[in-house]
């Protein structure tokens, strides 16, 4: 059996990035509370926990000097403003190409255009870009947007949740330009999903089966997932190390990739017991 482990796998960017704010804050506060999961990976937010961070549904009747640290698919506008005025210490684990979109929606809106953001229309990412503007408009896909028609400015500014695939967008984009005078479209899909994107098709190509691995509340492994079975039938979602190696003995050559969240350490641990084979 040959093993092909992804080469690009482990922690994107803004992932390492939050976890690196989430633990110095640990060691620098006490009475620290995120709304939310930091990261969509169950295991590393566990660890993320157990330093002292208290994960909360809501931040109503936070006490005074709190500290709340915002995850890094990013927050609503209004959520800053919130606890602000509660008075809350605010550290903003925000991954920065995700703020960068917030940004660019914030323009265009500023500039005349209709936001359209084409997501995950219950994603927290995607809920964090609507909520920097003030009338924006989410798309799942071009079904969304053939039902949208007539009920959009003619001039509408374009820009995606960060882990899209170009193909959803680019379908989206053509169908929305039927229903515009005039689009302007922002490609913000992020360069560390292009990369898996582009490296998962690869390796179901060439590989007798893949797995995909990590969290199911994470939307770039999703994708994965789904552009993998596409091309292999023998496309396999996992969440964790935790494998049946006997379940992939038939095969001769299987590839390995993770989501921008999933440690690397897994990933390897799969690789040792799948080589053990």
């Amino acid at each position: 059996m040959k093993i092909y482990l992804a080469k690009h796998c482990g922690f994107c960017f803004g992932v390492k990035r939050a976890i690196k704010i989430a633990k110095e804050t640990a060691a620098k506060y006490k009475n620290i509370y995120i709304k939310g999961d930091l990261v969509h990976n169950e295991a590393v937010c566990k660890k993320i926990e157990k330093s002292g961070i208290k994960r909360m549904d809501s931040l109503d009747k936070l006490p005074v000097g709190s500290n709340v640290i915002i995850k890094a698919h990013g927050e609503p506008l209004k959520t800053y403003k919130t606890l602000q005025a509660m008075d809350l210490n605010i550290v903003d684990a925000t991954c920065p190409m995700v703020k960068d979109i917030h940004k660019k929606a914030r323009e265009l809106e500023q500039k005349g255009y209709q936001v359209v953001i084409i997501g995950d229309r219950n994603h927290e990412e995607t809920k964090g870009i609507l909520g920097n503007v003030k009338n924006g408009v989410i798309l799942e896909n071009k079904n969304d947007a053939d039902k949208l028609k007539g009920n959009i400015k003619n001039k509408i500014g374009v820009l995606c949740q960060s882990t899209q695939t170009l193909e959803n967008v680019t379908a989206t984009v053509h169908e929305l330009a039927k229903h515009a005078e005039e689009l302007f479209f922002i490609n913000t899909i992020c360069n560390p999903t292009r990369l898996r994107q582009n490296e998962i098709e690869e390796l179901s190509s060439k590989c007798a089966a893949v797995l995909i691995v990590g969290s199911k509340k994470s939307a770039n492994t999703k994708r994965l997932y789904e552009a993998a079975k596409k091309i292999n039938k023998n496309a396999f979602w996992i969440t964790s190390e935790k494998i049946n190696k006997n379940d992939f003995s038939k095969f001769k050559s299987i590839g390995i990739i993770g989501g921008a969240s999933t440690p690397v350490e897994v990933l390897q641990t799969i690789t040792r017991r799948l080589n053990d084979l």
